[in-house]
């Protein structure tokens, strides 16, 4: 990680790193509570905006407004990588597949387990059942659904497993 700049505002140092992140540069903030410790704290430690190595050059013409060499710097480091072998560190494993089944088969779980009345008395009774009823059916969907994306997510993370064995 390298210093590419210095800030003694949190605000201003805050701001260009959500600068460098919206570039899809990963940048961090060391010694931004500093002036938390003591009073008179933020003007005997400068707050550092650090980013790797390899995209300092970019991070630094990026936060001094110069897009067009940041472009320049961006075509040539897409250029290497398509002219080469694709990146070793490529992550082929589709987890939100996972985490999409998670959100669906958690609130189903719930909603499947709630008893529900079979009987209620009154003028709206039988619109409660009805929609207790609808809702048990459209909780069991939800669970087919995540066993569904659980299975898929088996099936791609296999054949991504084949894949990078065969190359």
């Amino acid at each position: 990680m390298v210093t590419v700049r210095t800030y003694w505002s949190l605000a201003e140092a805050a701001l260009a790193k959500s600068v460098l992140d919206n570039y899809e540069i990963s940048a961090a903030l060391l010694d931004e509570n500093a002036s938390l410790y003591s009073r008179g704290g933020q003007f005997a430690v400068p707050i550092r905006l650090v980013v790797d190595e390899a995209k300092a050059e970019r991070a630094v013409h990026i936060l001094s407004a110069e897009f067009e060499k940041a472009d320049e710097i961006e075509l040539r480091e897409d250029v290497t990588i398509t002219s080469g072998e694709e990146p070793e560190n490529v992550n082929r494993n589709p987890w939100e597949l996972l985490m999409i089944a998670f959100y669906l088969l958690v609130p189903a779980i719930c909603l499947i387990r709630t008893d529900f009345p079979t009987y209620v008395a009154g003028r709206w009774g039988g619109y409660y059942v009805a929609r207790a009823t609808v809702a048990h059916f459209l909780s069991w969907l939800a669970v087919i659904g995540a066993v569904l994306l659980i299975i898929a997510y088996f099936r791609v993370r296999r054949s991504s497993l084949k894949s990078q064995t065969v190359d």
